[in-house]
C-alpha cells in the first residue's frame, strides 16, 4: 500500500475534518495458524446454516506466504485449509446452507478453483479444476440477498483472448461451464471497452449478471464501466472516467436486478486519489479523498457498506472505516470497523467484506502479520457492532506470538495475572463456560 500524505481538501467530495467516526464495539478475531506474511489480498463469503449453532457460517481466504482459506461457525470455532504454495488473488463464495463453498485463484500464470464442503467443524475438499492456463484477477460471486445459492460466477481477465474479460457459469458444487466472453459494450460510455482489467460480477440469479471493470475506449480514455447479462441494468451518469495509468479495482454488490431502482447495484473503487462509490442512474460520487486504500463492498437487503483501509482515524497509520446507505441516502457519519484497541498501532489493507438480508457482516483485512475477522451488525446502526455474550466468561487462555500457551486463569484472575506478565505481545482467548471461544485478541503489553 502506497500511503499519500493526507491533504484535506475542502470540498463537497472530501470527508470534512469534523466528520464524526463512530468506533467499532465488536470484537475482533485473529485467525489461527498466523502468523501470515506478505498477504495482499482477501475474500469474505457468508451463508446461513440451518445446522449451525448460531444458524450462520462464514467463509474466508487469503493470498501470502501461506495462502488458504477458512470457514467460521461462530459458537463453534474456525477451521482453516491450506491452499497451494504460490496462489494469490483469491475469492471465496459458500451456501447451499453452509455446506458447499466454492474458492478461486491465480497460480501459475492461470485461475484454477477448488470446491469443498463444511459441516460441524469439518472441511472436506470436493475437486480442484484449471479454468483457464493464461490468466489473472479472478473474482466470485453467487445469489445471496436472502439465502445463498446457485449459481456461482467466476469472472476473470484471459490473457489470451481479444475479450479480454471471460466468465464462467457453475455451482457451489464446483461445477463450472466453458468459459464466455463478457460483454464488451460499457452501461455508462455506451461505447465498446478493450484492455479491460479487474473484473468484479454481481450475480442476482440464473442468468442476470452484471460485471464491472476498467477499460479503455478506441481513442484511449479509460473508464470504470458496467458490461450487463439479462438485467437490463443501466450505468452511471458521469463521474466514472479515469486519469492515464490509474489501476482502479471496482469492486460491486447488488439487491435486486430492477433498472428504475437506483440501488440496485453500487460500485465502489479507489482512484488516483480518493474512494468512489457509485448507483444505478447516478453520477460517481467521492466518499473519501486523498489518504485511503482499496474498498469493497456489500449488501444487506436494502443497506451496504463501503469499507476501506483510512489514515482519518489515527494517522500516519491505516485502520478500516466504512460509510453505511439505507437504499441511496448515505450516512451522516463513519464507522471504524477494527476494534479501537488496535486503532492506530498498525497499518490494515487487503479488506473484504460480504452479506445478507437476514445475517450480518462477515468482514476480514490483514494487519501486523495477522488476518482479523469478524461478524459484525448492520441494518442502519451507528457502529459495527454485535458483542459477544461476556457474562458468560468463564476462562482466559493467553498465548505468546509463537502460539505457545503462557498462563490459563479464571476470568476474575484475568487482570492480575496479565499485571504480572513481562512486557511482551499475546494473543488473549476468552472462553465462554461451555468451552466456546468468545473473542481473540492480540495485545502489546
Amino acid at each position: 500500500m502506497n500511503k499519500i500524505t493526507l491533504q484535506l481538501v475542502f470540498t463537497l467530495f472530501c470527508i470534512p475534518a469534523v466528520a464524526q467516526i463512530h468506533p467499532s464495539t465488536t470484537t475482533d478475531l485473529v485467525m489461527p495458524g498466523g502468523p501470515y506474511m506478505n498477504v495482499l489480498n482477501t475474500g469474505a463469503a457468508i451463508s446461513e446454516c440451518s445446522s449451525c449453532s448460531q444458524s450462520v457460517v462464514h467463509a474466508y481466504t487469503w493470498d501470502g506466504d501461506s495462502p488458504g482459506f477458512a470457514v467460521y461457525e461462530p459458537g463453534l470455532g474456525t477451521f482453516v485449509y491450506g491452499l497451494p504454495g504460490g496462489a494469490t488473488d483469491p475469492d471465496i463464495v459458500i451456501g447451499n446452507d453452509g455446506y458447499n463453498g466454492v474458492v478461486v485463484y491465480e497460480l501459475n500464470g492461470g485461475v484454477e478453483y477448488q470446491s469443498f464442503t463444511y459441516s460441524s467443524g469439518n472441511i472436506s475438499l470436493v475437486s480442484l479444476k484449471i479454468l483457464s492456463t493464461n490468466a489473472q484477477h479472478p473474482n466470485i460471486d453467487n445469489p445471496n440477498d436472502c439465502e445463498s445459492t446457485n449459481p456461482s460466477v467466476i469472472v476473470y481477465e484471459d490473457l489470451n483472448a481479444p475479450a479480454n474479460i471471460y466468465y464462467s457459469v457453475g455451482t457451489l458444487n464446483g461445477l463450472f461451464n466453458v468459459p464466455i466472453a463478457v460483454p464488451n459494450q460499457g452501461l455508462s460510455t455506451g461505447v465498446a471497452l478493450v484492455n479491460r482489467k479487474y473484473p468484479d460480477v454481481q450475480v442476482y440469479q440464473a442468468n442476470k449478471y452484471i460485471f464491472v471493470s476498467t477499460g479503455t475506449d478506441l481513442i484511449g480514455n479509460n473508464y470504470v464501466d458496467l458490461f450487463d447479462f439479462g438485467t437490463g441494468l443501466n450505468g452511471f451518469t458521469s463521474g466514472n472516467a479515469l486519469l492515464p495509468g490509474v489501476n482502479a479495482k471496482p469492486r460491486i454488490d447488488g439487491v435486486v436486478a430492477n433498472p428504475v431502482l437506483d440501488y440496485a447495484y453500487a460500485v465502489t473503487y479507489h482512484d488516483h486519489n480518493s474512494v468512489r462509490h457509485g448507483f444505478q442512474n447516478q453520477a460517481i460520487s467521492t466518499l473519501q479523498g486523498a489518504s485511503s486504500g482499496d474498498p469493497a463492498i456489500a449488501y444487506t437487503g436494502d443497506f451496504h457498506d463501503a469499507v476501506w483501509p483510512s489514515d482519518l482515524v489515527n494517522s500516519p497509520n491505516f485502520d478500516v472505516i466504512g460509510k453505511g446507505f439505507n437504499a441511496l441516502t448515505p450516512d451522516a457519519f463513519y464507522k471504524e470497523l477494527n476494534d479501537p484497541l488496535t486503532s492506530g498501532k498498525f497499518d490494515k489493507w487487503a479488506v473484504s467484506i460480504a452479506g445478507s438480508c437476514n445475517l450480518d457482516y462477515a468482514v476480514c483485512w490483514v494487519g501486523d502479520n495477522e488476518i482479523y475477522y469478524k461478524q459484525a451488525n448492520t441494518g442502519g446502526s451507528s457502529s459495527y457492532k454485535m458483542q459477544p455474550n461476556f457474562e458468560n466468561l468463564a476462562q482466559v487462555d493467553i498465548y505468546n506470538i509463537h502460539g505457545q500457551l503462557i498462563k490459563s486463569c479464571k476470568a476474575e484472575e484475568f487482570d492480575d495475572v496479565y499485571l504480572s506478565l513481562p512486557h511482551s505481545v499475546y494473543i488473549i482467548n476468552k472462553i465462554d463456560n461451555l468451552g466456546q471461544l468468545l473473542s481473540a485478541e492480540k495485545v502489546v503489553k
